[in-house]
């Protein structure tokens, strides 16, 4: 019996469509299987990760999916709450506590329409994630002078969702990685700077998979072998072409980029089931999920990115027109604060 809802539970999993995250959210009959599982042997004769799962099912609150190894096809069981704060209450109360970082969310209740609002009520959905009592709020303005960075956002790239983003994406990146004159900073006076030739490395950071790769075969046969795909970058002069999570988890070990080129918002993908999974619980409580969940994953995913920008006080280019044309466009602005605005860039 074990071994033919073992071979039904893995056949279900392996025919689902491939996506890049490797995983899927159990559907409803591989969700029967488990029950069916549970239903026939008692928890102290299963192995110990079936028995722990077997605790959190089925429990509301609970996210269950599966994930593949796409080199050995082995299929995994995953379980995680889809809330935290009732875990956590209990820790914070155990001793003091000091939270330091540069994003707390985004809070779109009491707002005065610029998205900023009121640093206690930004902070009011924070607390509630994760578990927090009261807070003693202190916020450090940056020196707008030293870590501004300069924002490029062009107004007439096609949106990412058409069939005219690509070949507008590639011009636009190739001209920037070859150099170009930044136009008029909005407030400030100094003339206008110069990103070419390139003295530092450049970044591009592009999610979907088949266009980074489209990207860095266009690159590389402009700048050959200054371009990079996902690998350490030290060179100056080097171009690295890779994802969000890379750029996530390598941009303290490069050189700070003279320029960052970022292809699309870092909205978090449905087809990633711990997303979809999140959304449809915030539907089912009949929340606004996109400005609860999506927009400040995106906004905090912005502000880590260009930070190491800021030091040199390089050239960030938003190549998303969704900024400039959706109601969420000035968020995601006020959330790269402090910046200089180009308006254009005249390449050569």
């Amino acid at each position: 019996a074990l071994h033919s809802l073992y071979q039904q539970l893995t056949t279900s999993i392996r025919r689902r469509p491939l996506n890049p995250y490797h995983s899927h959210p159990l559907n409803s009959q591989e969700q029967e299987l488990l029950a069916q599982l549970y239903d026939l042997f008692p928890p102290q004769t299963l192995p110990a990760p079936w028995g722990e799962l077997q605790h959190r099912w089925p429990q509301p609150g609970q996210l269950y999916w599966s994930s593949r190894d796409p080199d050995s096809h082995a299929v995994m069981l995953h379980t995680a709450p889809m809330e935290v704060n009732a875990a956590l209450e209990p820790v914070w109360a155990q001793q003091p506590i000091v939270l330091m970082g540069g994003f707390l969310g985004l809070e779109t209740d009491g707002s005065n329409g610029n998205g900023r609002g009121d640093p206690r009520q930004r902070t009011h959905r924070f607390r509630q994630q994760l578990g927090l009592g009261e807070l003693t709020t202190v916020k450090f303005s940056p020196q707008r002078q030293n870590d501004y960075i300069q924002l490029y956002v062009p107004d007439r790239i096609p949106l990412p969702n058409t069939r005219d983003f690509q070949p507008h994406l590639l011009d636009q990146l190739v001209r920037l990685c070859r150099g170009g004159r930044l136009g008029q900073r909005q407030g400030y006076r100094q003339p206008p700077a110069w990103i070419a030739p390139l003295k530092r490395p450049a970044v591009i950071i592009v999610e979907d998979v088949p266009l980074r790769a489209q990207v860095a075969t266009t690159l590389a046969a402009e700048f050959g072998r200054l371009v990079r795909v996902e690998q350490g970058l030290q060179e100056p002069e080097g171009i690295l072409v890779c994802g969000w999570g890379f750029w996530r988890q390598h941009q303290g070990d490069c050189l700070p980029p003279q320029l960052l080129a970022i292809a699309t918002l870092p909205l978090p993908s449905m087809e990633d089931p711990l997303v979809a999974g999140r959304v449809n619980h915030y539907k089912q409580q009949h929340q606004d999920w996109f400005h609860h969940y999506l927009l400040p994953v995106a906004m905090g995913e912005l502000q880590r990115a260009v930070m190491p920008v800021r030091e040199v006080q390089g050239v960030v280019a938003l190549l998303d027109n969704r900024v400039n044309h959706r109601s969420y466009g000035r968020k995601i602005l006020n959330a790269l604060e402090p910046l200089a605005r180009i308006n254009y860039i005249d390449f050569l």
